[in-house]
């Protein structure tokens, strides 16, 4: 349960606060203004910038803390690099192989295969999101148990309901909202931290923290399991009923942008807290974030609550472009909206959600090596050599992360 005793507060304390709130309102009021919600460039880049900042923003920093320490921000900034190639690979199957041609059976059967293997781990991954968003906010009131299920169960059936009833754009509307809130609650987050930082350093007491534990295989597999963190960018391929090629691919690349660029500066900001995470849990950052700010904790609950819903619009968004696509546009994304929700209330219903979500992260995984193998064939078919091997070396990285990454 998160407690708060404001007669414990200093003058420091105070003016943290006080920085937090400011900065979140005018973080909300600039992203919710209506010149930029009108923007079809914006509404494009939210639906990927909503799924690569979700449930791992607010664990990437005890995860990479406790594996390596004052190393943390070099393997955050390897992990987005290798995000972003395969952004390209995927921005480059937009470009060139999206619509292959009828008799090429390798790229048909490679795009069946790829959309398979991201329809399951959608459906998984907004069940996942779910149900962590109910964690958080019984974890505020001290209950755990059968609660999260419910609240996972009725923001699912609101969700595809909504985008059953109400369609593409009006679900957009709710992403954005939620990537509005989520995003001025890390505005805030990354000013108190730069904050409690410039304090320790006049002080004296800025140091990186110590490695714990030596850097072995078992660091460097979870290291590849953490790029699922920075998944999300493949909604952008599936949007194609939306918005035009050229639009997604930029759209896509500025949220890589602007997601690497959080999460870069949040690992940086975060390095002087990182001794204090003992285990790697979703809401280890609640307890060590207070010395920057006590009223931190309060505004990351509801930034991670916003944090999942976004991100499972998203995915439900994403589920319903990819099903019209696999389908020639027999079925309605609107139906699928419906029948993802189906599904992910039947999965919550039916399974261990954190079993589950390591073959989640398997499929998104694998997911990516077909994305990564499907722009080299094109690649290597054209006599683009430089990119050709690129991406089959980044199909080959996507294969060793399936088979051999630990995810948190």
């Amino acid at each position: 349960m998160l407690t708060f005793t404001p007669g414990d507060w200093t003058g420091a304390d105070w003016a943290a606060n006080l920085l937090c709130l400011l900065v979140a309102a005018g973080a909300f009021v600039t992203l919710t203004r209506p010149a930029l919600r009108e923007s079809a460039m914006w509404r494009a880049t939210v639906t990927p910038l909503a799924s690569i900042i979700g449930s791992g923003f607010l664990v990437v920093a005890p995860l990479l803390g406790t594996r390596f320490g004052p190393y943390a921000l070099l393997a955050i900034a390897l992990v987005c690099g290798l995000a972003h190639l395969v952004g390209g690979a995927v921005r480059y199957t937009i470009a060139e192989a999206e619509d292959p041609a009828p008799d090429d059976r390798t790229l048909i059967a490679l795009g069946h295969l790829a959309r398979i293997l991201l329809a399951a781990a959608y459906v998984i991954a907004v069940a996942f999101y779910l149900e962590l968003l109910g964690a958080f906010l019984l974890e505020v009131f001290g209950h755990q148990g059968i609660g999260q299920k419910i609240i996972a169960t009725l923001l699912v059936a609101f969700i595809g309901l909504f985008g059953l009833l109400r369609g593409l754009h009006a679900l957009e509307a709710l992403e954005e909202f939620a990537v509005a809130a989520k995003l001025a609650v890390i505005a805030a987050l990354l000013a108190a931290l730069a904050l409690y930082n410039a304090r320790l350093a006049a002080t004296g007491g800025w140091h990186l923290p110590p490695l714990e534990h030596p850097i072995d295989i078992e660091t460097i597999r979870t290291l590849m399991g953490a790029f699922l963190i920075v998944q999300g960018f493949e909604t952008s391929r599936y949007l194609k009923g939306a918005y035009p090629a050229e639009l997604r691919i930029t759209s896509m690349r500025r949220a890589q942008w602007i997601s690497a660029a959080i999460y870069l500066a949040f690992i940086a900001l975060a390095t002087v807290l990182i001794g204090g995470f003992e285990e790697v849990r979703e809401t280890a950052i609640l307890g060590v974030s207070a010395p920057a700010a006590p009223i931190l904790p309060l505004l990351l609950v509801l930034g991670a609550c916003m944090s999942q819903f976004s991100s499972a619009v998203a995915d439900t968004i994403s589920s319903g472009g990819l099903a019209e696509e696999e389908t020639a546009g027999r079925l309605h994304r609107r139906r699928v909206y419906a029948i993802t929700g189906a599904l992910a209330v039947a999965l919550i219903w039916s399974a261990d959600i954190f079993a589950i979500i390591a073959w989640a992260s398997r499929a998104f995984a694998a997911y990516y090596a077909v994305q990564c193998a499907t722009a080299a064939i094109h690649a290597t078919r054209a006599c683009r050599k430089a990119p050709a091997l690129r991406y089959w070396l980044l199909a080959t990285a996507m294969a060793a992360i399936t088979l051999l990454a630990i995810p948190e």
